[in-house]
């Protein structure tokens, strides 16, 4: 028997869509081209209100809390915020996404199919749910209208040993052509996440080479390096960052990364994915997936902004300098970031007085 819902791509995005689905009564293949666990270059955070998504969901999953973010600025000023509610989450990618697709499989009306690549010919469906990530097939389809991002930007991430780091929440570096994304993991590994711009992307025999480079050229961590061991490999991605005109040309129906990625400097992916699950569910549900389409616009607007917003101000040190001096000297500011990111406010709820600050 054919499927309601036809679901290609078993990462967090699909497992929770197909949990959402099949929870609503429509039946459901859920398609995985490869087996769990896989590795993912991620920066395996997931928001405060991601973390609430999960627990919607009714799910829970051990992953390291952190409760708020810490940005170091090239010439070393430090500005720190916890999350306005609840805490965030850090998680092992290749384990959280095993985890979701568990869950997916056990849920009622979904049949999931792990080492199935997708064939067109194969599956007749009502709907088909294109979860396949940043360089999705279904892009092909000009209805979808995906742009990549032009900043061409590049990451690396991996999990190290050695590196002394701050164990209750995220810190982000600035330096000159990218950002690194430090935080707790299991044990006492530490996760290590480097975002470039193309251009700027070091020289090295190896990634491995690259990640140790970028780590020794920061001087806010040369003290904080010891002798660093990788305890996993370390994935690149990209090009990061993409913008899609519609994330609906009927059958197909665009989620999580596939859908619009903000680049990666927000950290909103996982959640972004999470939280547009129960959306999409109910507009195919009901046979409306344009509802869809326009709730996952607004909720990816904020990260959008947050993200070009971010980027702006750390393309050259003086400026990244003045803007995390700004946010540690106003800590009333910071935290209206953290609301926006967080979906709490909108980027019009900043007064003009709050935007210059951010640039003075």
């Amino acid at each position: 028997m054919n499927p309601d819902v036809l679901v290609v791509g078993g990462g967090i995005a699909g497992s929770a869509a197909a949990i959402e689905l099949g929870r609503r009564g429509l039946r459901v293949v859920l398609l995985e081209k490869a087996r769990h666990p896989r590795p993912k270059a991620c920066g395996e955070g997931i928001l405060p209100h991601g973390v609430a998504a999960l627990r919607a969901l009714g799910l829970d999953f051990p992953g390291v809390p952190v409760k708020g973010l810490r940005y170091v600025s090239p010439g070393g000023r430090v500005a720190e915020a916890e999350f306005p509610s609840g805490h965030g989450m850090v998680v092992r990618r290749e384990r959280f996404d095993a985890y979701l697709f568990e869950q997916a499989a056990g849920t009622p009306n979904v049949e999931a199919m792990p080492g199935t690549p997708y064939d067109a010919g194969r599956w007749k469906a009502r709907w088909i749910v294109g979860a396949d990530g940043l360089h999705s097939r279904f892009h092909a389809d000009p209805a979808f209208g995906a742009v990549r991002s032009a900043l061409h930007r590049a990451g690396l991430s991996t999990h190290v040993q050695g590196l002394d780091i701050v164990r209750d929440r995220v810190e982000v570096l600035f330096h000159d052509g990218g950002e690194v994304y430090l935080a707790p993991s299991d044990g006492q590994d530490a996760l290590v996440a480097c975002l470039y711009r193309r251009d700027a992307l070091p020289r090295g025999a190896d990634n491995e080479a690259r990640v140790l480079t970028t780590l020794r050229s920061l001087p806010a961590l040369r003290h904080r390096c010891g002798a660093i061991v990788f305890t996993t490999p370390v994935l690149g991605a990209g090009p990061l960052g993409l913008r899609v005109k519609a994330a609906v040309s009927a059958p197909v129906v665009l989620a999580g990364d596939a859908a619009g990625a903000p680049d990666p400097v927000t950290g909103e992916g996982m959640s972004l994915a999470l939280l547009s699950a129960g959306p999409l569910a109910d507009a195919l549900a009901s046979g409306h997936p344009e509802v869809y389409a326009s709730k996952r616009r607004r909720l990816g607007e904020n990260a959008g902004w947050l993200a070009g917003w971010i980027l702006r101000g750390s393309r050259r040190d003086g400026v990244a300098d003045r803007v995390i001096a700004s946010l540690a000297d106003h800590p009333d500011l910071f935290q209206k970031l953290m609301k926006v990111g967080a979906g709490a406010l909108r980027p019009r709820d900043l007064s003009v007085g709050d935007l210059v600050r951010l640039v003075l």
